[in-house]
């Protein structure tokens, strides 16, 4: 009976939150386990430090877990998730009567099963929503915008690693310089890449063959994420979506013959983006890539 309870409240709340802009963060857990981890808590401390989470917001969160263990185990566990959540949110000073909601709907159904269960499922989702008393707050950002504007001293985007360098330059480039391979593309929130980007690596490869002494960092970008540092790899439910798009490329040129020790592999997640903010598919391409550093030569 307090489940369905629970239940009713959380439609109650959404039901009046839906006249106002909200965002949701999903914060994603270790396999059974209830506490945040140190990416969980760096992601929630941003949320709060970049002021997203703050005073003059209403805060739903809302518990899951996998499919694995009984139905009750798993509600508990995903009340505890809820929970720990807000004390963090409280310890960072938002107050607890701007968090109108903590529950924990426990398992995700799932047609179809997996070894393991599902990353995607041990989670939080935290639902930010903006108090419709603040609508005053509108004019200040009007405003920033204006003084941008008017500031002819402002640099223009970062897009110089979109110039025109080709792998064929990669042994031209100073050491610390990046170039960007083109014609890459990955498979979507995947790692894999499709068939028709293997002339580029190729290219690399023959690159890296064709320079011996020449040392490379490869650095993967992700686009399209608003909060946290990384996206999930479906392929392998970790939470280092750019990291393993840089490996893959490593692994590749390892395979056809390049010395691994003349390379390493960087995930930078969405701390480098070229375009800020993402307006548009041009801008989202932008942003996922993959970069070549020169470290050696």
């Amino acid at each position: 009976m307090k489940h369905y309870l629970y239940i009713l409240l959380a439609c109650i709340v959404c039901n009046a939150s839906a006249a106002t802009t909200g965002d949701t963060i999903r914060i994603h857990f270790d396999l059974d386990k209830d506490y945040l981890n140190k990416t969980n808590k760096a992601i929630i401390e941003g949320l709060v430090y970049e002021d997203v989470i703050n005073q003059q917001t209403d805060v739903l969160i809302i518990g899951y877990a996998d499919y694995l263990g009984s139905n009750s185990y798993n509600v508990n566990l995903s009340e505890r998730r809820a929970r720990n959540i807000k004390q963090l949110l409280t310890a960072l000073l938002i107050p607890e009567g701007n968090i109108k909601l903590v529950i924990g709907k426990g398992e995700i159904a799932r047609k179809q099963e997996r070894q393991g269960g599902y990353v995607t499922d041990r989670r939080v989702d935290i639902v930010i929503t903006k108090k419709q008393t603040q609508k005053q707050k509108q004019p200040p950002i009007v405003k920033n915008r204006t003084s941008k504007i008017k500031v002819d001293s402002e640099p223009p985007p970062p897009t110089l690693p979109l110039s025109p360098k080709t792998i064929q330059t990669i042994s031209e480039l100073k050491v610390g310089e990046t170039v960007r391979l083109e014609n890459i593309y990955f498979l979507l929130g995947r790692h894999l890449l499709t068939d028709n980007s293997l002339p580029t690596l190729d290219k690399l490869f023959e690159t890296m063959d064709n320079n011996p002494n020449l040392k490379i960092q490869i650095e993967g970008h992700i686009c399209c994420l608003k909060y946290g540092y990384d996206a999930i790899d479906e392929d392998t439910q970790e939470l280092k979506l750019s990291e393993n798009r840089a490996k893959f490329i490593y692994d590749y040129l390892v395979k056809k013959g390049i010395e691994a020790e003349r390379m390493r592999y960087i995930g930078f997640g969405r701390t480098k983006p070229l375009v800020k903010p993402e307006l548009t598919i041009e801008d989202e391409d932008k942003n996922r890539r993959v970069e070549i550093r020169v470290i050696e030569k």
